[in-house]
Parts: C-alpha cells; structure tokens; sequence
C-alpha cells in the first residue's frame, strides 16, 4: 500500500486514558495507604482552625500537615523538597488534590500552627497507632540521646567562666572607685560585687560633672584626656561589660552553658565520631523518648545534658496528655536515683531501672577490691563489715540533701574501735590521722534490693534484654535510616517540633511495617 506524501508517523502526543482518579494507581501495600490508615479517626482540623486574616484563603491546613507527616515518613524534611514532590509523585498529587502548594505554604503552617499545637497532635496520632496495634503501653522503655543544634560547635557561653570573669571585674571596680574617691573627693560606696546598672549610674554622674565644668571629651592620638574622663571611659567601659556578662547570666539560667547561635541550645559532650577523634563539647538538645512495642508514646526535648533529672518531667508530660502513668518504666542505669526511685513509689509505677552499680558490682575485676564498701558484707544487724573484722555501727551524724525533688538522709557511720591500729589503715583510709567514716542511706539501699529482686525474674531480665533492642534501636533507625542527626531549626520550641514530627515518621513505619506482616490491606 502506498503511504499518502501528507502523513507521517511521528505523532508523540499522549493520549488521555482511564482511570482519571490517581488514587487508583496506588498500590495498597504502598506507604501512603498505611499513612492514610494510621491518622483515620483523628481529628486534626480542631488544631489547625483558621485564625482571622485578611486576604486569600489559602491552602487546607490539613491537606499540608498530610502531606507533611507523610514526607517525614518516606524522609523528605525540606519544605522545598516536599513542593518538588506535590507537583511530580503521585502519592503526594493524591494527597493534595492535584495542587502544588509553594514551599512557604508549609513553612507557615510550621510557624503559625504547628508550633503550638505539635504536642497534642503527637499523642492524638501516636495513641490512634497504639489502638490499631493493640499496643501494651504499661511497659515503656526509656531512653535518651544528643541530638546537635543548628549551630556552630565553637559558638559557646560557660555559666563558670563568666561568674569568674565577673568576680575579678568586680575587684578592678571597687580599686578604681577607691581612686576615683581620692583623686575626686566624692563619696561613692565600694562593694564585693556590682549590678550594670550601679556602674551606669556612676558613668552618668561623671558626664554630667564634665557638662558642667565644661569638660570637652576627646578622643585619638596627641590629645590629652581630662581626669574626670578618664575614669568616665573606664566606668562606662565596665558597665558594657557588666551589661553583657548580666545578659550571657540571663540567657543560661539554671544551665551551665549556651551557644552564641541558638541560645536554648546546651554544650554537651557528644560521642567521638569518625572526624572528631577528641569527642568536643557540642551545642546539643537532649532527646528523650519512650518505646512500648516499637512504638513512640511519649517524647520530648530537653536542655539539660544528664539523664536522671528528666525522668520525672518525660512522666509527668506522659500523664498530662493520657491521664496516666506506665506501670514499668523501664530504663538503664542513668535514671536510678533517689528522686526517680521515689517518685515511681509514690505513683504506683514499679522499680524495674538500673542503678549505676547494678551490672558493675557482679565484676570479678570490681569484686577484688575489697577496701570498697559494696564489698564488705552486712551482719544481721543491717551494718557493714569491714576486712579487718570491725562493724561499723557507730553513729556520728546525718547528712542532710534537699537539692533534689525528696527530701534525702544519709547516716555516717564508724567503728567502735577505731581505726587506729589496723594493718590495712593506708590502703583502706584517705586519711591516715582519723578513722574511716562510711555513709549509710537505708531508704536508697532498700529501692536497690527491691531493684534487684524485679530484675532478677524472668520477666525483669526480659524487660532488660528488650529496653536495649526497642528503645536504642528506635534511635539507630532515626538517625541511620531516617538521616536525623542534626536540627535544621533553632529554638527549643522549634526543635521540639521538628524532633515530634520525626517520631511520628518513625511510627508511622512501624505501623506500615505492621499492615504488611499482618497482611491487612
């Protein structure tokens, strides 16, 4: 057949076929679908409301905060990443409605809802996930780690540095406040210490004592400085300093240190790494998280770089939003204190964490030194034996601690007979002029033994052998797998958001993981 010369075979046009709706195209094994499955039933629209503004309506706040969780999901975080996503992947244009929201869209939402309302939409999500996988949250295993600021490493403030800096100015000021008095005549009061505002008003009086005597300040090389400016350059010189060092004292509060950059940030020293080989103080933010099943259920950010003293604040937040406590926290040797062990008995939560000697003490190598008080052996009485034979029973006075959340005694304790003529006074006694002194808590003493009792069980030592595969290997997924090793945002409100979303990332895999073991589509 011959081909008509008007005709070609080049038409590359694309055809429009069936179906339209691209939902269609979504496999149900696909992340999406257990996504969309883990937040049916919770309402998000009541955090996301549209606050009174004027212009355009703008995007559905819902339809971002979807397309947002799901990105943090599959590991998209960049909000411009996420814009790159809704105009080319079909998930995200099924999420969407087929609209291409601007990067901006979802850095408002970020900045104008989220910010606020992260908390509750963390555990309204997480609970939702608990439900569908039938979750036991009695047991929670508990656990933290550093997570690094979105500042530089060198951009650092230390509490001991200034207050030291500020005592030795603070001695320079009251040396040339006494000079200033003799050369001058006036009257000004020397202290031990001085405000920015006690030296500004010195700075000022001196101003107006040169208007008045029409005193010319003058400033660069060959001209001669009056005496009265003088000590007005170096009083105003000190009150700038004080001003800061009152600012640095401010910004820090109760912590010992901040970044110049993100000042909620803390330095805190980090693990060694593969380029940092010293293991240098960081700017940090304290991340702490409970796992029951594999699952995120309670989480936050914290600026203080132990791990003890945000127990009680991650439990309380737990029962602020569920309305109740876990059962058996489950954590390692870092959260076995006094305050923890106490406050668990008072809310009914069993004694299941370690105690910073609980594996230590068992060691042949720890066992061979026997001038140590844990291993001298306790008579029936309650009290400890010494090498030597002698029972330290004798009481000498109580130490009083009320620095933490309890009110805590310690008793002191010698021998009867002394240690005075003992062969082994060099070896066991710091000081060789007075007699070995031992501490004694019973209470804290007593929280062990119930301590070793519970994780003697079988179910103590299966709750042991999973803290470390839960709640460590959520964090190995999170920063292996997920790549969140370092905040992008600065502020703690800022980071906590950040660090709440990356959780229900973290869970909303697990659930997905879940739907296909289970085979529920």
């Amino acid at each position: 057949m011959q081909t008509l010369s008007n005709y070609g075979n080049n038409y590359n046009a694309l055809q429009l076929v069936f179906p339209l709706e691209i939902g269609l195209k979504i496999n149900l094994d696909d992340e999406l679908v257990s996504f969309l499955k883990a937040i049916e039933g919770v309402n998000l629209r009541k955090y996301l409301k549209r606050r009174s503004s004027r212009g355009r309506k703008g995007f559905d706040k819902v339809m971002l905060l979807k397309i947002i969780l799901f990105a943090r999901m599959i590991g998209v975080s960049d909000t411009r990443g996420i814009a790159s996503l809704c105009a080319h992947d079909i998930r995200f244009l099924y999420l969407s409605n087929e609209k291409c929201p601007s990067h901006m869209a979802f850095e408002r939402l970020f900045t104008d809802y989220l910010i606020k309302d992260i908390d509750d939409i963390f555990f309204d999500i997480s609970q939702n996930i608990v439900k569908l996988m039938n979750v036991d949250t009695s047991i929670q295993y508990i656990d933290g780690t550093k997570f690094e600021a979105n500042a530089n490493k060198y951009s650092f403030v230390y509490k001991t540095r200034i207050v030291n800096a500020r005592k030795k100015l603070c001695i320079k000021i009251s040396d040339t406040i006494l000079l200033l008095n003799q050369s001058t005549g006036f009257n000004f009061l020397y202290e031990d210490s001085y405000c920015a505002q006690e030296i500004g008003y010195i700075a000022q009086y001196l101003m107006e004592v040169m208007v008045q005597n029409n005193i010319t300040p003058v400033y660069g090389k060959g001209k001669r400085k009056h005496h009265i400016q003088r000590f007005y350059d170096e009083f105003l010189e000190y009150y700038l300093k004080l001003e800061e060092y009152e600012y640095w004292l401010h910004i820090i509060g109760e912590r010992n240190s901040c970044s110049k950059i993100d000042h909620d940030a803390t330095m805190c020293a980090t693990k060694i790494d593969y380029y940092c080989n010293t293991g240098l103080s960081r700017p940090c933010y304290n991340a702490q998280i409970a796992v029951s099943n594999g699952i995120i259920v309670n989480s936050n950010l914290y600026q203080r770089p132990g791990y003890s003293k945000n127990f009680i604040p991650l439990m309380e937040r737990y029962k602020e939003f569920t309305g109740e406590y876990p059962k058996y926290p489950m954590a390692d040797a870092r959260y076995g204190s006094f305050d923890n062990y106490m406050y668990c008995l008072t809310n009914q939560m069993e004694l299941v964490m370690k105690y910073t000697m609980y594996a230590k003490k068992n060691e042949a190598k720890f066992k061979k030194k026997k001038f140590d008080v844990l291993n001298w052996e306790t008579n029936e009485e309650g009290y400890k034996v010494c090498p030597n034979g002698q029972v330290f029973s004798e009481y000498k006075y109580d130490e009083i601690d009320e620095k933490g959340k309890y009110l805590r005694i310690k008793q002191k304790l010698s021998s009867k007979e002394g240690c005075a003529g003992c062969e082994n006074l060099g070896e066991c006694c710091k000081s060789k002029n007075q007699n070995r002194i031992i501490s004694r808590d019973v209470v804290l003493n007593e929280f062990y033994g119930e301590v070793d009792r519970n994780l003697s069980t079988g179910f103590g030592k299966e709750l042991k052998k999973q803290r470390s595969i839960q709640v460590e290997g959520a964090f190995g997924v999170i920063k292996q797998n997920m790549k969140f090793t370092r905040f992008t945002r600065r502020g703690l409100d800022n980071a906590k958001m950040e660090f709440l979303i990356v959780c229900l990332g973290y869970n909303f895999i697990k659930y997905h993981n879940y739907r296909i073991k289970q085979n529920l589509h």
